[in-house]
């Protein structure tokens, strides 16, 4: 065999081969892209990522709920300043 027919031999395998690998990098590459999708950015998985989630979400619920019952604690005790001034001055007269 000529070294101009072993150059031609090595050519035509790279050429065969070369969709195949091809192939098999893109399969690598998708398959490290979708792994990463199902770990968070800093390696934690959904279902952990879900975990503190919820336990935000429901510290968030808790001070939402004593906000609403301080506001409705302050409404309750204006209104009971205005009933104890406006009672005083006999109903408010006449208009």
């Amino acid at each position: 065999m000529t070294t101009e027919a072993m150059t031609t031999e090595i050519i035509q395998i790279i050429v065969n081969w070369l969709p195949i690998l091809v192939l098999v990098g893109v399969f690598l590459y998708v398959a490290r892209r979708s792994q990463s999708v199902y770990s968070g950015r800093n390696g934690k998985t959904h279902g952990e990522m879900l975990e503190e989630y919820i336990v935000e979400m429901k510290r968030q619920n808790d001070l939402i709920e004593k906000i609403v019952q301080d506001q409705e604690a302050r409404l309750q005790r204006l209104e009971t300043t205005k009933r104890s001034s406006s009672g005083g001055s006999g109903g408010g007269g006449a208009r």
